[in-house]
């Protein structure tokens, strides 16, 4: 196959996981809503833990198991951001 056709393939595929990512922050949200209206913390260390684990499990490559825990750390860490409340600071003139 030519360059310009791989090339091609994988814009599409990073379209898809553009929109699954988006998705998957949709949901972030909503789950740190009802986390709020129950009174509970929003980030969930051991959940996190787990998630890497079983996807680490279900990886077999060519990704490495730190390449694949590095990128759902970023992943979790990046939709956790998103579920904080926004903070501003005024310091005023």
């Amino acid at each position: 196959m030519e360059i310009k056709v791989l090339r091609n393939k994988i814009d599409r595929i990073d379209e898809k996981v553009l929109a699954l990512l988006n998705e998957r922050a949709k949901l972030s949200l909503k789950i740190a809503s009802l986390k709020r209206l129950k009174g509970k913390s929003i980030y969930a260390p051991d959940r996190e833990t787990y998630i890497i684990r079983e996807l680490c499990k279900k990886n077999f490559g060519p990704l490495s198991k730190e390449a694949v825990e590095s990128i759902f750390r970023e992943i979790m860490s990046s939709s956790l951001s998103l579920e904080k409340p926004f903070k501003v600071a005024y310091l005023g003139p």
